[in-house]
């Protein structure tokens, strides 16, 4: 066997183990292809025989396979050598198993080649710098997290250690004594003992590398023999090494995991004891002990707050102190229990007033129970006290409140039926239905208005009786289920037969003597004679309105077809007798003036034309129309009108425009009258379904109750406008705060209105 191929430490299998061991399983073929093909390279290039190389990757791949399966099998993973059964799993199949695995292999792959070494060797290895590499990747992961005075106190052993390494393995020369060894204990104690697994292995892989390092010199103790035992003695020194202080590691590292344990465990039990004493505290419960020889009673702080005690207020020598603390009404009864529990030892519970010292009387709730010594004589009372004043108070309130209720059930019974008769006979449609919506009261008058009978609709449920009821009525009744109450001055019903009925209702909710929704009332009113009432009446001002606007159109034309004309072609006459030379200067003067006053009339004449009947309005449409109109508004009463419209659908229905353009004109004159300011703001747009016209000003402003209340013909007839297109008319407005008139009519009902809506 050649020399050079004896290894006292073979790190390259080692090394792969630590590897598979750090990385995912299905990784493992081409990590396990990679370290092999650098073996068999190393083994080519020291000229190894092809069956010797062979052999040699054979038992390689045994023995790293062995190590990571096995290990990976114990520790499901990486291994944690913290304690010394890991340690012996681990050093069981790194260790043992798999050094004896390559070892046997070797023996028969290279002649000459010693079994022990080549068991050495791979035993070495896997003991020392696998768990090496796998601790570095545990101190990467924990970088930071430790103090630095650890990291400082670890270098400085590293470098003490090595120091003294190099000067026993590599300074000395050939023959040097073996006592050297010995100035390396300290260093592994403090490595093993500070620094656990993690030290150790580091440190016995460097004491290794320069051992080594000085045998293969000629230097250090392990020199002066043949190279096998040289190698063995060099080995055995370092697997005694080795095995001795991991051992210790391990054994200091479960000391470590064990008493952390035992403090997280004290952590714990202080923990639950403070739980407990915090729970005790909230439900105001209290232990006591009573010590059955010498009658010494023990209780905690609780105990003494329930019986109006300061703190450490109680004696604690004799029971005689406690029974005193007992209401003298029942000090008898407590004490009786108490001696039969003497007696029997069996749980004893019980409940007793005490008398403070301020003269107040509270309740306790006490259990205990006797335990009896060897020679079954009582020995401990061992027992909880809990403070059910409140308890006791809620009781006695409740009974009155049950003596208070008794009573108010007879009353209401008297009422109900009181209540039963008013019902029946109130002049006006009501309903008293259940929660699942049944009759359980009906007036004449709802009978009547729904042509029912009481017979046929008490029991019976309020969709049983009208199937036609329209689905959001439905949603009311369940709103005001919930506590809602709910009304509407005027609601649409189509029944089923055909014919259409209006009401008027409001619905809430009643409840029961315990505050809970018990059903709902129903007031209802038909309103369809006074709707039609309605329709009449709108019908005739929708008509009033139509005749006024044609009467209007009539007017305006013959102001600006005839009257018009004739004033304009009066006042070009006028103008040429002025332009005549011969007349008389005061003549002239005089017909200047004549032409001036006719021509202010015909534009007055025109004016008035277009506000009775704007063309342009018909012609240009709604926007043209009101900016001419604001500008001409403006001229005559010398005030500005800010005018913008925008999104306005093309075109706007012929009744929708003429409603708005007189709502502007209404809103204008009454404005410029009124409001004392000379700046107005008119907002024209349209949305999907809508179109908007606002008039603003910020002039004195006026009571809009109090407005409508006396009923003006300008508000009237802005009303009736928008009204006869479906649409709505608000006017805000306060004293000194201006005023705002906001006109909405909707696209969709403007086409069916008729044209006279205007």
């Amino acid at each position: 066997m050649r020399p050079e191929m004896i290894w006292p430490l073979w790190p390259g299998c080692a090394l792969l183990v630590a590897v598979l061991l750090l990385t995912p399983r299905k990784v493992w073929p081409a990590v396990l292809v990679a370290g092999l093909a650098g073996f068999a390279l190393y083994d080519v290039q020291e000229g190894l025989p092809n069956r010797a190389i062979g052999l040699l990757l054979v038992g390689d791949s045994i023995e790293i396979l062995v190590a990571a399966l096995g290990v990976t099998y114990v520790f499901g993973g990486a291994p944690r050598l913290n304690s010394v059964k890991s340690l012996a799993k681990y050093s069981l199949f790194a260790g043992i198993l798999a050094p004896v695995f390559v070892a046997s292999v070797a023996v028969n792959a290279l002649e000459g080649d010693s079994w022990w070494v080549g068991f050495f060797t791979e035993a070495l290895a896997l003991l020392t710098l696998t768990p090496a590499i796998l601790s570095w990747r545990d101190i990467t992961l924990t970088r930071g997290k430790k103090p630095t005075a650890r990291y400082l106190e670890a270098a400085a052993m590293f470098v003490g250690l090595a120091t003294l390494s190099y000067f026993t393995f590599v300074a000395s020369g050939s023959g040097n004594r073996p006592t050297l060894l010995y100035s390396l204990l300290p260093f592994l104690l403090w490595a093993a003992l500070r620094f656990g697994i993690t030290g150790t292995s580091n440190s016995i892989v460097l004491v290794a590398f320069l051992a080594i390092f000085g045998a293969v010199h000629g230097r250090g103790p392990f020199t002066g023999g043949t190279p096998v035992n040289i190698v063995l003695s060099l080995q055995l020194f370092l697997l005694v090494a080795a095995v001795s202080f991991m051992v210790l590691a391990a054994v200091v590292e479960e000391r470590k995991v064990a008493a952390q344990a035992l403090c997280e465990s004290a952590e714990t039990i202080r923990a639950s004891e403070e739980r407990l004493r915090f729970a005790q505290q909230a439900a105001r419960i209290g232990t006591f002990e009573r010590n059955v020889r010498t009658g010494v009673v023990t209780w905690t702080a609780e105990v003494e707050a329930m019986y109006g005690l300061q703190a450490g207020g109680f004696e604690g020598t004799t029971t005689a102190f406690f029974e005193n603390l007992i209401h003298p009404d029942d000090r008898e009864e407590v004490t009786q229990l108490s001696t039969e529990a003497l007696k029997t030892g069996k749980p004893t519970t019980a409940e007793w007033r005490v008398l403070w010292p301020d003269g107040s009387v509270h309740w306790i709730a006490g259990r205990w129970q006797v335990f009896m010594n060897e020679s079954g004589e009582p020995s401990r009372m061992i027992g909880v006290n809990l403070d059910v004043t409140e308890r006791k108070r809620t009781e006695e309130t409740l009974l009155e409140v049950n003596r208070n209720l008794e009573a108010q059930t007879a009353l209401l019974q008297s009422r109900e039926e009181l209540l039963k008769v008013f019902v029946k006979s109130v002049p006006a449609g009501v309903a008293m239905l259940d929660r699942d919506m049944r009759y359980l009261q009906v007036s004449d008058r709802w009978c009547a208005d729904y042509a029912l009978a009481s017979s046929q609709a008490l029991g019976r449920s309020h969709y049983e009786v009208f199937p036609d009821v329209p689905q959001r009525w439905k949603e009311m009744y369940r709103r005001a289920l919930e506590g809602e109450t709910l009304r509407a001055d005027e609601d649409r019903w189509d029944r089923e037969d055909g014919t259409t009925s209006w009401v008027r209702w409001e619905i809430r909710p009643w409840r029961t003597p315990s505050g809970i929704v018990g059903g709902i009332l129903i007031f209802a009113e038909d309103i369809t004679h006074r709707k039609k009432m309605e329709e009449a009446i709108s019908g005739m001002s929708r008509k009033l309105i139509e005749s006024q606007e044609q009467e209007r159109v009539r007017i305006g034309r013959e102001l600006h077809d005839d009257v018009g004309q004739r004033l304009a072609l009066l006042a070009v006459e006028i103008q040429q007798l002025h332009q005549d030379s011969f007349t008389l200067p005061e003549v002239l003067s005089r017909m200047g003036e004549l032409h001036k006053q006719t021509t202010e009339i015909a534009t007055d004449i025109q004016s008035l034309s277009h506000e009775l009947h704007s063309s342009k309005l018909e012609y240009l449409g709604l926007a043209v129309a009101m900016r001419s109109f604001c500008r001409e508004f403006g001229q005559q009463q010398k005030v500005e009108i800010d005018f913008q419209s925008h999104d306005l659908p093309s075109p706007v229905p012929p009744d929708i425009s003429l409603c708005l353009y007189r709502v502007l004109q209404e809103a204008l004159h009454n404005s410029a009258k009124h409001s004392g300011v000379r700046h107005f703001e008119v907002r024209l747009w349209g949305t999907s379904d809508q179109i908007h016209l606002t008039v603003r000003d910020s002039g004195v402003g006026f009571d809009s109750e109090a407005a409508k209340a006396s009923r003006g013909v300008g508000l009237i007839s802005m009303q009736e406008r928008v009204k006869l297109v479906n649409g709505t008319l608000s006017i805000e407005s306060q004293p000194k705060r201006g005023t705002t008139i906001c006109a909405r009519a909707p696209l969709s009902a403007g086409s069916d209105s008729m044209r006279a809506a205007g």
